[in-house]
């Protein structure tokens, strides 16, 4: 202000704003926090609340038939994992202790029909002195011969189930911010940490099925396990009632209808495999051939099947300043109440300057019955064909435009529109 940079009106302002939040909040007619304003927490409806949104996170990325599991069926289940006892939240997240783990999800799910053992197989970090992994919990590694032990403990307890049920992912020491000296958190490659993928040999070489669960934050390079596990789910870091939502999709209480929102390379090598990249990067490959992904983005699979048509447009040509409407007709063909997610991309054919190959523009989550068939409508707007042109404004250039709708960008049905 002495300089002359900010203006005392600006500095007014800006106090005014705060001050008004803090006289609507009560602040100073009341500024000590008594109980009666405390909120209640953990409240049944937030249980619900937080077991839903759990739920509706979790991807089913391959399935060959293996899930849902019959929980009225007798069978053993091997909880094995490093990630499968202790629910994990991610960074800059804080306590709960009515936080629901795999293990403990699964238990409470089932009848005295099913038994359930757990054994660790490997521990990606060491816990801290309360047996915990936070974010900011120090990084030590544990060491290859303390996990091979754990690893054929593992073994022993797998071999007398009748499935496993493979919990894998990251923690978060090892996929924090790196701003610390003693603190690592960037990470040279995209595969499971540590000895994750020697227990992923040790259970295939079993020969008993394979349900793998992944617990992570991030895309990971799982080639190997996506080959062979027989079910695999991204569950991510799915918050208090992860562990109930984990069983519920298990057993088929509920249908998982989660999308990925990344793609998973096969290897750290391969990038770029995001959906939105520009023509250019696919002009030179790798000696060992075309980039492709493990799961692309959107990919995401259902307990039921659907059927998408062809997508229709109310006017194949308009203006530049027009609105349209695409519309596509989506059934739910299989024996299952499940949800998919209709996503609508456009790519703009020839630009004056490169556009991305595939630009998501709108996408609706559709719960339907079995037999039960709608119509998903969605309006392209100019803003949603526009970009930043040559001359650096912010514009929709005539020419034709190919509109795709689908459930995932490797499963897209297309029409042209052309904009004069």
């Amino acid at each position: 202000m002495r300089s002359e940079r900010i203006s005392i009106s600006a500095i007014d302002a800006a106090v005014a704003r705060i001050l008004s939040l803090k006289f609507e909040a009560g602040l100073f007619e009341h500024p000590y926090i008594t109980a009666a304003n405390v909120r209640a927490v953990s409240a049944p409806a937030h249980v619900a609340l937080a077991r839903e949104a759990a739920q509706k996170s979790i991807v089913l990325l391959k399935n060959d038939g293996s899930l849902p599991l019959n929980p009225a069926s007798s069978m053993k289940l091997a909880v094995i994992g490093p990630n499968a006892t202790e629910a994990l939240f991610g960074g800059y997240s804080g306590v709960n202790a009515n936080a629901v783990g795999v293990l403990a999800g699964i238990r409470a799910a089932v009848g005295s029909n099913v038994q359930v053992e757990h054994a660790d197989g490997v521990w990606i970090t060491e816990p801290d002195p309360n047996g915990e992994h936070t974010w900011g919990t120090p990084l030590r590694r544990p060491s290859t011969a303390d996990n091979a032990v754990r690893i054929a403990e593992a073994v022993v307890v797998a071999k007398r189930s009748d499935m496993i049920v493979l919990v894998l992912g990251d923690r978060p020491e090892i996929t924090r911010e790196a701003v610390q000296f003693g603190d690592p958190g960037d990470r040279s490659t995209l595969s499971l940490f540590g000895d994750q993928d020697a227990l992923v040999e040790a259970m295939i070489a079993i020969g008993k099925p394979i349900v793998a669960l992944l617990i992570n934050g991030r895309a990971l390079a799982i080639e190997r396990l996506a080959e062979q596990a027989n079910a695999l789910l991204e569950c991510w870091y799915l918050g208090q009632e992860g562990g109930n939502a984990v069983a519920d999709v298990l057993f088929g209480k509920v249908n998982p209808g989660g999308k990925l929102t990344v793609s998973f390379p096969r290897s750290v090598g391969e990038l770029p495999v995001y959906y939105d990249r520009h023509p250019s990067t696919d002009l030179n490959q790798y000696v060992e051939g075309k980039r492709t992904t493990v799961f692309s983005f959107g990919h995401g699979l259902s307990y039921t099947k659907f059927r998408i048509s062809t997508p229709r447009l109310t006017r194949a040509t308009i203006a530049q300043t027009d609105s349209v409407d695409v519309e596509v007709d989506v059934t739910n063909i299989g024996t299952r109440v499940g949800d998919e997610v209709i996503q609508l991309y456009i790519r703009d054919d020839v630009s004056s300057v490169p556009r991305p190959i595939l630009e998501l523009r709108a996408f609706e989550r559709v719960p339907m019955m079995p037999g039960q068939s709608r119509t998903v409508r969605f309006r392209l707007t100019p803003d949603m064909l526009a970009f930043w042109d040559v001359d650096m404004k912010w514009s929709v250039e005539p020419g034709s435009f190919t509109i795709s709708v689908g459930n995932s960008v490797e499963e897209l049905k297309t029409v042209k529109l052309m904009v004069i």
